[in-house]
């Protein structure tokens, strides 16, 4: 689904939760802490992930303050532990860490809560590679291109949907789907016919399922 679609339906949902009223018998509980669990498909610009699919597990913690019963901020930081060395770019490469930091809106009733989120951030590599001596002329024949190991980070987004189910009043179990857009900078393209170097910034668009669990207080 493209983002335009899933803000759509983002705002779609926050329209309908603002009629909702809040039952004077119960008192809401604001604050949300838990943990959660995804599977992140990671692709880089230089197309290199068509080569080698990669998909990483992991997960984190999230927090979580209701301003409304429709409306909620949150943030929420996953780390995915596998060090990926078998195709490393200068975007891409070893551990990842992702932080997300946004809203969510929609509806609630007492068993079940249904939403979109909007939620910017980062995705960072802890072992890209940027390469020092492009013809591979470098004075270290060992390491002829002069790899230099970097922590690259860009910025990311995570647009989509969330299911909340509610055992108690205070657990949540919750299951999240979204479109995790990634923009690498400064890609380099060249032009035809005329041969120009031109840079561009290029934007990756992968699923990201996740399941957590929390608590309300």
């Amino acid at each position: 689904m493209k983002p335009e679609c899933l803000i759509a339906i983002l705002f779609l949902i926050a329209a309908t939760g603002v009629g909702m009223a809040q039952s004077p018998t119960q008192e809401r509980k604001r604050f949300e802490v838990g943990g959660s669990f995804s599977i992140l498909p990671i692709c880089d610009p230089h197309g290199l992930c068509d080569l080698k699919p990669r998909h990483e597990f992991g997960g984190g913690g999230r927090v979580g303050y209701q301003l409304k019963k429709y409306l909620a901020v949150e943030a929420e930081i996953n780390f995915f532990p596998r060090d990926y060395r078998q195709v490393i770019s200068n975007f891409t490469g070893g551990r990842v860490t992702q932080g997300l930091f946004g809203a969510r809106a929609g509806l609630t009733r007492q068993r079940f809560g249904l939403f979109g989120k909007f939620r910017p951030g980062f995705e960072s590599s802890g072992h890209a590679e940027v390469p020092h001596f492009l013809n591979g002329d470098g004075p270290d024949r060992t390491n002829p291109f002069g790899f230099e190991k970097i922590r690259a980070t860009q910025f990311a987004l995570d647009v989509g949907g969330v299911f909340e189910w509610y055992p108690s009043r205070r657990t949540i179990l919750r299951f999240d789907l979204g479109d995790t857009v990634v923009r690498y900078p400064g890609i380099q393209f060249t032009h035809l016919p005329d041969g120009a170097t031109l840079f561009r910034s290029v934007y990756s668009h992968r699923l990201q399922p996740g399941v957590g669990f929390g608590f309300r207080f």
